[in-house]
C-alpha cells in the first residue's frame, strides 16, 4: 500500500529485455534507500514493484509482460523521470490517501476543468 505522495525523482538507467517482460534499473535519486531491502516495493510512477537488486542510490525491478500492457512502463528509455514512493509501513504517517499502486487498465482524459474552462480532446 502507497499513500500517493511522491518522496523522490528518479531516473530511469538502463531497461532490459527479459523475454517478454522487462528488468528497469532506476537511479532513486535523492530517496534514501538505507532501510530498502530485497523484495520491497516502490511505486514508480504509481505502478507498485518489487526490488530484485538494490544499490546504494539504485534499484531495479522485473516489469512483467501484463504490467507493461496495462501500463506507461513500456514506453519508458533510459533517461525518464519517474516519481517513487517507498510502500508503507505500520509506523509511516498517513499523509495523502491509501493506494494500491497495482494498475489494472489505462484512461483516457477526455476532457479537463479548470477555473471555470473546460478543454475537450
Amino acid at each position: 500500500m502507497f499513500t500517493g505522495i511522491i518522496e523522490a525523482l528518479g531516473k530511469v538507467e538502463r531497461l532490459t529485455s527479459k523475454g517478454k517482460d522487462l528488468v528497469i534499473a532506476i537511479n532513486a535519486g535523492k530517496m534514501d534507500l538505507s532501510d530498502v531491502k530485497l523484495g520491497d516495493s516502490i511505486a514508480v510512477n504509481g505502478v507498485c514493484l518489487t526490488v530484485v537488486t538494490l544499490g546504494a542510490s539504485t534499484f531495479s525491478a522485473d516489469v512483467s509482460a501484463e504490467s507493461l500492457v496495462h501500463t506507461d512502463i513500456r514506453n519508458y528509455s533510459p533517461g525518464t523521470l519517474v516519481n517513487l514512493e517507498k510502500a508503507l509501513t505500520l509506523n509511516t504517517r498517513l499523509g495523502g490517501h491509501l493506494v494500491s499502486g497495482h494498475v489494472d487498465a489505462i484512461g483516457e482524459v477526455l476532457s479537463i476543468y479548470q477555473e471555470g474552462r473546460a478543454w475537450r480532446y
